[in-house]
């Protein structure tokens, strides 16, 4: 809980920076490519995240590698980080920034779950029926779950719309028991 009420503060003072320059998406795209060359290069984040590596050898090692590269902004913000002893909460600051830019945007991600990969076709359907009933752009990630046996079930935020077979035939085996 700490850690998101951390990187949401941080992430919120980045976007608000990001927003008077005009470059909450450029900001965004630089983030998730920092924190994903951390993942691919574990060597970088062990050395940027490591308590006892000095702050300002992590600072060197962040100029040599992003000075002039991005805007100073976000350099500033990545030294910050350092500085405050934050840069191990690089990936949620990502995350949270990446929420506020899709509320600034009015998009809404959601997560959809079928029993078999959806076609393109049916991808850009159940997009513009979900855009539709939310009145927001919709961001789908889809994901398929052999365990549904059929149907779709689709996550908004802590929602949740359940059109499995396997929540059906569920339901219906409920009913049938209660009734006997």
């Amino acid at each position: 809980m700490k850690n998101k009420v951390i990187a949401e503060r941080y992430a919120e003072s980045l976007f608000e920076i990001a927003r008077e320059q005009r470059l909450e998406a450029k900001f965004d795209g630089m983030l998730r490519d920092i924190v994903e060359m951390s993942e691919q290069h574990p060597q970088f984040k062990e050395i940027l995240e490591h308590p006892v590596i000095r702050k300002q050898d992590k600072k060197q090692m962040l100029s040599q590698l992003f000075e002039g590269k991005i805007p100073k902004e976000l350099f500033a913000f990545l030294s910050l980080l350092v500085d405050k002893k934050r840069e191990n909460y690089l990936k949620e600051i990502s995350a949270a920034y990446k929420r506020l830019l899709d509320a600034h945007n009015q998009v809404v991600l959601t997560e959809v779950y079928t029993a078999i990969p959806l076609e393109k076709d049916n991808q850009s359907f159940l997009k513009k029926t979900l855009e539709s009933y939310l009145g927001q752009s919709v961001e789908m990630r889809c994901h398929t779950d052999p365990e549904l046996l059929g149907g779709v079930t689709v996550k908004i935020g802590d929602r949740m719309i359940d059109g499995s077979l396997r929540t059906q035939l569920n339901q219906l085996t409920q009913t049938l028991v209660s009734k006997s």
